[in-house]
């Protein structure tokens, strides 16, 4: 079995109100909050600067403050950066499941790329780095097992601080591959 993760956000109202509404689409909108900086403001001076520079309604202020928010966080942590994950379930028990992990000739078996190792806690977590300085965390979790009593690991691996949206399919499917490749190891 295989997963990601992603998030996802629709704004409540239409662009053809928006742009009715206060003369601009939302894309020129956030290219211009982009451009003054506001993707470390919070909520009230946001809407303050769009009601005070570009004389906004307040209603319109606040509903497109939401929408630039919702749009930012979009696959996001809280720091900002973009995160993308994928998990696998292998059927074997995490132990054997570690040394794939942590010994860097046996990793090179099934990831097809070279990170810095950042961290780790035996057993449970592998934390590493990317070229890019993105992070990696790849966590082993041990499952119940099958009704017939065969062992079964969750290895999950969450990517983040991805700069940009455009990597974040991309890079899903490099884990989605990579875990698949994993878990080959054990076929």
């Amino acid at each position: 079995m295989s997963g990601t993760t992603t998030s996802a956000h629709s704004p409540a109202i239409s662009d053809d109100r928006l742009k009715a509404a206060t003369g601009r689409s939302r894309q020129r909108w956030f290219a211009l909050l982009d451009k003054a900086g506001a993707e470390s403001w919070d909520r009230r001076r946001i809407a303050r600067w769009l009601g005070v520079k570009h004389e906004v309604d307040a209603w319109w202020a606040q509903s497109l403050t939401i929408d630039y928010e919702r749009a930012r966080h979009q696959g996001r942590t809280r720091k900002g950066p973009l995160r993308t994950g994928a998990w696998k379930t292998i059927r074997h028990p995490a132990e054997a499941v570690w040394p794939f992990l942590d010994d860097d000739d046996l990793r090179r078996d099934w990831l097809d790329c070279e990170f810095g190792v950042r961290g780790r806690t035996p057993g449970r977590s592998l934390r590493l780095e990317a070229a890019d300085g993105s992070l990696i965390t790849v966590g082993v979790h041990e499952l119940e097992p099958t009704s017939s009593g065969e062992s079964r690991t969750q290895i999950s691996v969450e990517h983040s601080g991805l700069h940009d949206a455009a990597y974040v399919a991309e890079t899903k499917e490099f884990w989605k591959a990579c875990l698949a490749q994993l878990a080959a190891q054990f076929e």
